[in-house]
């Protein structure tokens, strides 16, 4: 009996059937077209300042802020972090890696797996290469592409409790964070926080204050009654 309970606290489903799960999370957001997230924007250690992150679905980014910055990425879901504008930066890197994690509504669900194991290959991290529990902050979270507390070998986190992206490691001390769901500021789907660290170093940083367009699909089916 002991033996089989161990086994059922250590399983851990197939990165498939997780992704599936992150997939069917966007249902919850609605069918809102684009979300602006409004906050403050700090780059290698230099006073944040005030910047708009616009989010358009599906995977279309846009990121500006005070003194002429402005960052955008179209992508797909063979090469999600696409094209990107704006000059080469924490900033940009930011962007391009958060923004499929934060824009995949409107895909289909085998579009959502092309895109996070893309975006996964893309910073060198296998899905399949092996799969553990950990934490992140007081969070457990499935870990795809490492044993436990690898965190050496490229790999993607997913919350445990949610499904949403939590972590994404890369080659060369790479290392995006998404930190906070469920804070009212981000209307509880999106992250509040976003890190880029670099080698150990916080590299990126964007704090959402304030999100607007956001409808969840329960808002919605409240209004659809009242017509």
């Amino acid at each position: 009996m002991r033996l089989l309970l161990a086994a059922l606290i250590a399983y851990i489903p197939p990165a498939g059937s997780l992704l599936k799960h992150t997939a069917a999370r966007a249902q919850a957001l609605g069918r809102s077209k684009e979300i602006t997230l409004s906050g403050t924007l700090s780059v290698s250690g230099q006073p944040a300042h005030p910047a708009q992150l616009v989010l358009r679905f599906p995977l279309q980014c846009r990121l500006d802020g005070e003194g002429g910055l402005s960052f955008a990425v179209r992508g797909t879901a063979a090469r999600p972090s696409g094209a990107a504008e704006g000059t080469t930066g924490p900033a940009l890197q930011l962007l391009q890696l958060a923004c499929p994690f934060l824009t995949y509504r409107g895909l289909s669900a085998s579009d959502v797996d092309t895109t996070f194991r893309a975006l996964a290959a893309q910073v060198g991290a296998d899905l399949t290469a092996g799969s553990a529990l950990g934490r992140l902050e007081d969070r457990v979270v499935y870990v795809l592409g490492a044993g436990p507390r690898d965190t050496a070998r490229p790999q993607l986190w997913l919350y445990k409790d949610s499904a949403a992206p939590a972590r994404l490691i890369g080659q060369g001390g790479l290392d995006l964070r998404l930190l906070q769901y469920g804070n009212p500021a981000a209307a509880d789907w999106f992250p509040r926080v976003l890190e880029l660290w670099n080698a150990g170093q916080l590299a990126a940083r964007f704090e959402v204050l304030e999100t607007k367009g956001a409808r969840g699909a329960s808002e919605e089916e409240e209004d659809d009654t009242r017509e």
